[in-house]
C-alpha cells in the first residue's frame, strides 16, 4: 500500500512542478530596468500576467520598490506603502487575481510620470502561457552579431540564434515549483520509509 500511495504521490509531484515550471519571470521594463526614462504603460501591453509568474524588478541602488494602494498609485504617494524594496533586485510572486500597484519611492520619480507600473494578474492558462514562453521566431540582425552580456556582440548563426552555451533569453523555470517537487519527494520518502 505504501508503494502505491508513493507513487501517487509522485505524480502528483511532478504534475506541480509541470504546472508551474511554464510560468514567466517577467523583468520590468525588460533590458532597461526600473528607471526614470521608461513607459511602463508601453512595457505592460501585450502581456498577460498570470498566477504563477513572477515581476522582477532590477534598479541601481538610487531607486527603491514600493507596492502602493490605488489611490497612492494615482496619486504618486509613498508615505503609506504595502511593502517597500531596496537593494537593487526585487522580486514579486503573483500569487492571485486582481491589480498590484508599483511606484518608486524616490522623490519626483513617481511623479514625473515614468517610475509607477499596474500589474493585473489573471488565473493561469495553459495555453496563454505555452504562447507566451513561445521563442520569438526573429529573424538574425544584419550584421550577423547580436547584443551578449556587458554589451559585447556575439556572432549568430543563420537562424538568428546565439552560439551553444551563450547565455539564453529564455525564460527561467519558477524555484517555488521545484520547491514543491522537493517537498512533494520528501513525503515520498517519509512514507515509504
Amino acid at each position: 500500500m505504501k508503494i502505491v500511495s508513493g507513487a501517487l504521490l509522485a505524480v502528483v509531484a511532478v504534475a506541480a512542478l509541470a504546472a508551474t515550471a511554464s510560468a514567466t519571470d517577467y523583468k520590468v521594463g525588460g533590458s532597461d530596468l526600473w528607471d526614470t526614462y521608461i513607459d511602463y504603460d508601453k512595457w505592460t501591453a501585450g502581456k498577460t500576467f498570470m498566477v504563477g509568474d513572477t515581476i522582477t524588478f532590477k534598479y541601481m541602488p538610487y531607486h527603491n520598490v514600493l507596492e502602493v494602494t490605488e489611490a497612492d498609485y494615482d496619486s504618486c504617494n509613498p508615505g503609506n506603502p504595502i511593502s517597500t524594496h531596496s537593494g537593487g533586485d526585487t522580486v514579486f510572486e503573483l500569487t492571485a487575481t486582481g491589480t498590484r500597484y508599483f511606484i518608486c519611492g524616490i522623490p519626483r520619480h513617481c511623479l514625473n510620470g515614468t517610475m509607477h507600473v499596474k500589474i493585473t494578474t489573471v488565473p493561469y492558462d495553459a495555453a496563454t502561457a505555452a504562447e507566451a514562453n513561445a521563442p520569438a521566431q526573429d529573424s538574425p540582425p544584419a550584421d550577423g552579431f547580436a547584443p551578449g552580456p556587458a554589451g559585447y556582440k556575439m556572432a549568430v548563426g543563420a537562424a538568428g540564434k546565439s552560439p551553444a552555451g551563450a547565455p539564453s533569453s529564455a525564460h527561467r523555470y519558477q524555484q517555488p515549483a521545484a520547491a514543491v517537487a522537493g517537498l512533494a519527494l520528501a513525503a515520498l520518502v517519509a512514507l515509504v520509509a
